[in-house]
């Protein structure tokens, strides 16, 4: 059995993982051996202000140092259940003090057994301008399809404005349902929900298309990795991962 560690910028998005980590472990044949986890709350102080002055050097320095927290706490790996985080931690810079598992790649293997083609991408500005979906999905032939550049500042002031407060509303959801009711009209045959509280916007039973909600997809890989039934990341940030094989000294060492 493995340590999850979760770091989290946002605290929302981290109880709807451990949430969902907790539900799929209990279900699991060998439920009564829940996996251990740590949290870190690195709400990345100035990070608002890293962002506007296009500073993400800033910000991976403090999810960097979460990520050692969490080692020193004992975890195995890491998972991070913020979307926008991914884009620092995918800026060149030293390796992170766990490997953790990427919300592209995990999308990406969902979407490839699903047997999807074509994807439309959700989530804030920052992660819309980042590139790491279409990166995964299109080596698998699968097209990644973004928002307009419009669409893209409607639906980032719709997150940050509202979500992220707690606030959400039948005028917001109405135009999340209307962007992915695009996608489709744009032969996207599911949309990826990259930002975590859009899941509490738009659920399966509304949504014009099959959603890939990333939270949702890393608790259950997470979960999957720390009781044995998926492989420990390698990933330690950065624009790409080792070759498969490779094993970083901590983990050859770990234990279950």
């Amino acid at each position: 059995m493995f340590h999850i560690g979760v770091l989290a910028p946002r605290l929302h998005s981290a109880a709807e993982m451990l949430r969902r980590i907790d539900e799929v472990s209990a279900s699991h044949p060998d439920g009564h051996q829940q996996p251990e986890l740590s949290l870190v709350w690195q709400p990345l102080a100035g990070g608002a202000d890293a962002w506007q002055r296009n500073d993400p050097d800033t910000v991976r320095t403090q999810l960097a140092l979460g990520a050692t927290r969490l080692r020193e706490a004992g975890a195995h790996f890491f998972v991070c259940p913020d979307d926008t985080a991914y884009a620092p931690l995918d800026e060149p810079g030293a390796d992170l003090a766990l490997p953790g598992l990427h919300a592209a790649s995990v999308v990406a293997a969902e979407a490839q057994r699903h047997g999807y083609a074509r994807v439309g991408v959700l989530g804030t500005r920052w992660t819309l301008e980042w590139r790491r979906y279409a990166d995964e999905l299109e080596p698998m032939g699968i097209a990644a399809v973004p928002l307009a550049l419009t669409d893209q500042t409607t639906l980032h002031s719709i997150v940050f404005d509202e979500l992220v407060h707690g606030r959400t509303s039948l005028r917001s959801r109405d135009v999340v349902l209307e962007l992915i009711d695009g996608l489709r009209l744009h032969r996207c045959q599911a949309v990826v929900l990259g930002c975590s509280e859009l899941g509490a916007l738009v659920t399966p039973a509304v949504s014009p298309l099959p959603l890939l909600d990333t939270t949702r997809l890393l608790a259950d890989a997470a979960t999957a990795v720390a009781v044995g039934d998926a492989p420990l990341p390698h990933w330690r940030g950065g624009p790409g991962e080792p070759a498969p094989g490779t094993t970083s000294p901590d983990v050859r060492t770990a234990t279950r």
